[in-house]
């Protein structure tokens, strides 16, 4: 294909409204005394650009404006309100008349951000308790964009794409070797974490070959296309899938993993990092740290409490979602004056809601029943695997 102008390839959101989207969600990047955020990549990019006026902004390469989306993208995927730059960084800004030069400088990128720190805005990670290696929501947003590296060099740099492809099946390896830890230490909450954590990084793996259309006897998706679905070399990651999908309990961590909408309308939960969400369902801690929360005022944490109510209700034709009840549970543990004093903040309706009924029955189960229950469930589904 004949190579075009990268000023001629359709950009979607201009820089600058991309950057006020970011601060949006996670105003504190940007604070000047937010000084850590320099060490981690892709935060350093947000926050230099965010010191570039209109114009120098509108003149950035193609190359600068993709790591610019990447950057927003890794930068608030762990929000309350991701930036929507997904199609952009998986397929758009790959166009095949690009420059050679420039499909290349996007695919180094790719491979460099693999050790980016992942943990630096998100809490919906765990540390593999031999390696240490941290497993996070984040490597699933980097098997999106190395799939799309991996789609857009295959036939242009061979080297590189091999480069890629090596480092997909080593993050697929590493994803299965944090699973059989868990296991071995006979952590089941820790394990039901990982679980849920690789469920949605394959599942990007997967949606980013398909919108590839990379074909059948491509390498890529011969050796990692579906991997937690089928029998395959990592039995490991087939039954992570299935345990996944499966109620165990109270509940099926399928169920758990979803996008959080109703609490985009609680602005207050974007004040600060601490307050970002961790792995669901176990949002007890989580809880107990809002409802005592320097930053927030007992109306705000109210609020937070209606909208987790009102997400409760809503998720109720789903099945008995276990994640609100926690969440709930812990406000209530640490909230000054408990249940009676935070039902004082509440509207009448909510507060009825939340004093009786089913909801109530799971806000009083106990944490350490609920998490043993599923823990010792759990690693009862994965006995028989073979050793790591």
């Amino acid at each position: 294909m004949q190579e075009v102008s990268a000023l001629d390839i359709p950009r979607g959101v201009a820089p600058q409204i991309l950057l006020s989207q970011v601060r949006n969600t996670v105003p504190y990047v940007f604070e000047d005394s937010a000084t850590s955020f320099d060490q981690t990549p892709y935060l350093r990019t947000l926050r230099k650009s965010s010191k570039q006026n209109e114009k120098e902004l509108s003149q950035l390469s193609h190359f600068e404006y993709f790591k610019l989306c990447v950057s927003a993208h890794f930068g608030t995927v762990s929000s309350f309100v991701p930036t929507d730059v997904d199609n952009q960084i998986r397929f758009r800004l790959w166009h095949p008349g690009l420059e050679l030069k420039t499909i290349q400088e996007m695919a180094r990128l790719v491979l460099e951000s693999r050790n980016w720190d992942l943990t630096a805005v998100s809490e919906r990670y765990v540390r593999g308790p031999d390696s240490g290696r941290v497993l996070s929501g984040l490597h699933g947003e980097w098997f999106s964009i190395a799939a799309a590296a991996y789609g857009a060099t295959r036939k242009k740099d061979r080297p590189l794409s091999i480069a890629l492809f090596d480092a997909i099946q080593d993050e697929i390896r590493k994803h299965a070797e944090v699973i059989c830890e868990f296991t071995l230490h006979r952590d089941g909450i820790g394990l039901l974490k990982a679980v849920s954590t690789v469920a949605h990084n394959l599942g990007d793996l997967d949606r980013v070959i398909d919108q590839w259309s990379l074909e059948a006897d491509d390498p890529l998706r011969q050796a990692c296309y579906k991997t937690g679905h089928h029998e395959s070399q990592q039995p490991w990651l087939l039954a992570a899938g299935t345990l996944y999908k499966m109620n165990i309990g109270f509940t099926a961590m399928a169920d758990e993993n979803h996008r959080h909408f109703a609490l985009r309308a609680a602005k207050c939960l974007r004040r600060s990092r601490d307050l970002l969400l961790p792995i669901a369902p176990f949002y007890d801690d989580w809880g107990s740290k809002l409802g005592r929360h320097p930053a927030l005022s007992p109306e705000e944490i109210a609020e937070v409490v209606e909208c987790l109510i009102d997400g409760w209700e809503r998720l109720k034709p789903i099945g008995r979602t276990q994640t609100y009840p926690r969440a709930l549970s812990g406000i209530e543990s640490s909230f000054p004056g408990g249940l009676n004093r935070l039902c004082q903040y509440l509207p009448a309706r909510a507060a009825k809601t939340l004093r009786s009924g089913s909801l109530r029955t799971f806000c009083s189960t106990a944490r350490f029943k609920f998490e043993e229950q599923l823990g010792s469930l759990a690693l009862q589904k994965m006995k028989g695997i073979p050793p790591c």
